[in-house]
């Protein structure tokens, strides 16, 4: 049985999209899926955030591809019906963030080596330590404190 997007903690439903569409646009740079990563970002973390964080999965994914075989098997984010469901490869990709959010080394160590063919890429480590480091650890996205009304007078 396929396990469903909604079934996600709500750092990693809000990862999700940005990462498909990189992958996206890795693979198939003409989908432009770097633009769609970005709105997403922003869209879930405003303009001076999300941009940070979709920079940074960018470069985590990168890393994580260079040190890969093959390439990842993802979802397509434009397919309405497909994008409900996670592959084992995202499945894999969105534990390894959360076993480095929580601090699990042997975890986060053993899904990388199973996301990369057996081999555990210093730049996959640090990329993704960067990357869990700027978001809120299994917390919905944080959004701006909304400035108090004053009476000024």
């Amino acid at each position: 049985m396929r396990e469903r997007v909604d079934t996600l903690d709500p750092m990693n439903r809000a990862l999700l999209p940005i990462l498909r569409n990189f992958l996206n646009a890795y693979l198939a740079p003409e989908t432009l899926g770097w633009r769609h990563a970005m709105a997403a970002a922003i869209g879930t973390w405003g303009e001076r955030r999300g941009l940070v964080i979709a920079n940074l999965c960018q470069e985590f994914l990168g890393a994580l591809l260079n040190s890969r075989p093959v390439p990842m098997v993802f979802a397509d984010p434009m397919d309405l019906e497909e994008r409900q469901y996670l592959t084992s490869d995202e499945r894999a990709l969105l534990a390894l963030l959360t076993a480095m959010a929580r601090d699990e080394t042997t975890r986060a160590r053993d899904l990388i080596a199973r996301l990369t063919g057996g081999r555990v890429a210093a730049a996959v480590v640090r990329t993704g330590l960067v990357l869990v480091a700027r978001l809120d650890p299994m917390g919905a996205p944080r959004t701006a404190a909304r400035p108090r009304l004053q009476s000024v007078g």
